[in-house]
This record gives C-alpha cells, structure tokens and sequence, in this order.
C-alpha cells in the first residue's frame, strides 16, 4: 500500500498544495518553504508510508571537459567537432566545457590543475590533426581521445577517422573511370597521409596500374604549394587525368594551379578532394570528395565520455574508427551515375 502514496494524497493529507509537496520532497530550493510547512508534508508522507524513489546518478548532470590538445584556426574543418559534441552534449544532459592548451606548457599545466580539481567527471582529449603521439596522458579523471592516440598508453578509449576506407572507397568508385593518377598528399610524416596514399596506391594495384615515384607528391596541407605542384607535374607529365588531393583546401590550390595552365577541372582532367567541407558545393565545378566524419566522431567521443561519467564499464582497449560518405560531382564526371 505504501508504494502506491501519491504527492496529491500528501498534499491533502498536510492541507498543502501538491507542487509544495514537490518541492519538499525532491529537496528543491528554487522557492522558499517555511520549516514549519516542510515539517508537516514530512510528517504527512511518513505516516502515510511514502517512499521517496532516489534519484539515479546517470540523470544528473554531469561534467565533461573537451581539451583541444593544441590550437584552432577560423578555417579548420575540426570546428565542426565542437558543435557537433555541444549538441549532443545537451542532448545528454551533459555540461561541456571546451579548453585548449594553445600548444604551450602553461596552458597545459593550467588545465591539468583544474582537472584535478575534481570538477569534472570525465574528458575528451582531441587534436585537430590526427596523431598517434599525444601527450595529454596520466589524467586523473576517465578519459576519451578523439582524433589522437596517447603514445604513453596502450589501454585507452579513442575515436578515430578510417582514412583507409575513406580513401580505398574513393579510389574504388574511381579508378575503373581513371587511369593515370597523380596523389598530392599533406605531411609525409602523417598517419592520415600515408593511410590515404597507400588506399589509393591498393586500389590501382588491383586495377594493374603501379604508381611512380613521382605520381605521388606531399605538399604540407598547402594552397600554395598545390598550386605549384600540379602546374610542374602537368608540364612534365601532361597524361595525367585525375588528381587525387590531400583535402579540399588543396583541390582549391589544384583548380587555381589548373586555371593558370587554362585547364578547367572536370573537363580537362578530374580532382578530388578529401573531407567534403561546404566549399566542396560552391566550386565550380563541385567537386568530389570524401567525408571526414568529424561530427560523427564527436558525438560517439562524447557518448563514451558520458559512460564513463556516469560509472558505467567501457572496455579500455576500445579504438572506435569511423568511415565518412562519398560524394560524387561533377570534377569527377566520368563516375558520376547517368553521366
């Protein structure tokens, strides 16, 4: 009988309103309840046999913080990271607060004290660039790496790109329509670049194609450097006829060094990008790329983030990796469907 109690039954019982009751009851202190009031719903509900249920933790609010290991830039496609982990952050009930350690030993000192305070229940260390050497390790709170793996640790949560897939499911779509390829990858030193060349390189293997030395360039994620690179390969080398780019920044390096030769992308040779921003959209032609699914990694980053916060067991050995959509346009005509 005590199980079935009701606030209604209470707040008749002590001659009060029910949301009075409420308010006693879950403790609240957003209006003022004399103690005299107070005592007599507390009365009621005891003799009544009212059970108050407890309040599980994994509905509070729990307090995460998202740590850019490094720093940000107005055009880095890893701001979109940030509102898709705000997002499900509210989604979550989650307080999220995003800090960055601007690359420097203070920034980093001053968020590890802040950590330690105790304010928080878990972390997400991120990187805008992917790396496997991150050295925000040694946390004193659960934490969850996104885009980076710590190099001091072999046990750890992390969400990280397929650049392999990525790039393999491009080059797939593609190589049947293209057969003379050159690469112009970011950093040599990359995991993400040599993940991308190597996909790529598979691919045309598989189509009995093998790539000289010189159809695969690194031009340090550079506009610039792009532009200067196809304009000296196309002179020495006029047969290619696709262009595989590190990113959509340097397709745009790609369509201005093809411009100043007075080749238009899509017609005279193809292009593709790699990380499907919106100015993908607003080039002309648009052009083909691939998804870097950093919104997708966020909210898994921030959903294992909130396990953790909320006590509840996540394998430590768990490396999530997440493969991105591929958008064909028109720089890569020959593939597009009903072309």
């Amino acid at each position: 009988m005590a199980n079935k109690v009701t606030m209604s039954m209470i707040a008749q019982r002590a001659q009060v309103s029910q949301p009075t009751v409420s308010i006693v009851l879950n403790n609240s202190d957003t209006v003022s309840i004399s103690e005299e009031t107070r005592k007599r719903v507390l009365d009621a509900a005891r003799e009544l046999g009212y059970i108050r249920k407890s309040k599980r933790r994994s509905c509070e609010l729990k307090q995460v913080a998202l740590i850019i290991d490094g720093s940000l830039y107005c055009y880095d496609h890893f701001l979109l990271t940030l509102n898709a982990a705000m997002e499900r952050a509210l989604e979550l009930n989650v307080s999220l607060k995003v800090v960055a350690t601007l690359s420097s030993r203070e920034g980093e000192r001053l968020i590890r004290d802040e950590i330690s305070g105790g304010s928080y229940d878990a972390v997400i260390v991120a990187t805008n660039m992917t790396s496997e050497k991150c050295t925000f390790t040694s946390l004193s709170v659960p934490a969850v790496y996104l885009n980076c793996m710590p190099q001091d640790e072999s046990s750890v949560i992390a969400v990280l790109p397929d650049d392999y897939d990525n790039a393999s499911r491009m080059a797939q779509a593609l190589a049947p329509h293209y057969r003379h390829p050159l690469i112009i990858g970011g950093d040599a030193w990359m995991k993400a670049t040599r993940d991308r060349i190597k996909a790529i390189t598979e691919v045309y293997a598989a189509h009995n194609i093998s790539l000289l030395p010189d159809d695969i360039q690194y031009c340090s994620w550079s506009f610039r450097e792009a532009c200067s690179i196809v304009m000296e390969r196309l002179r020495e080398e006029p047969g290619y006829d696709i262009i595989y780019c590190a990113s959509d920044y340097v397709a745009m390096g790609v369509y201005h060094g093809l411009s100043h030769m007075g080749l238009r992308p899509g017609r005279d040779i193809a292009v593709a990008g790699y990380d499907n921003q919106a100015v993908c959209r607003e080039l002309s032609p648009q052009l083909t790329s691939v998804e870097l699914p950093y919104e997708k990694m966020a909210r898994t980053a921030l959903e294992y983030a909130y396990a953790l916060a909320s006590g509840k067991q996540v394998k430590k050995d768990k490396i999530r990796t997440v493969t991105g959509e591929l958008f064909i346009r028109a720089s890569t005509p020959l593939a597009r469907p009903h072309s």
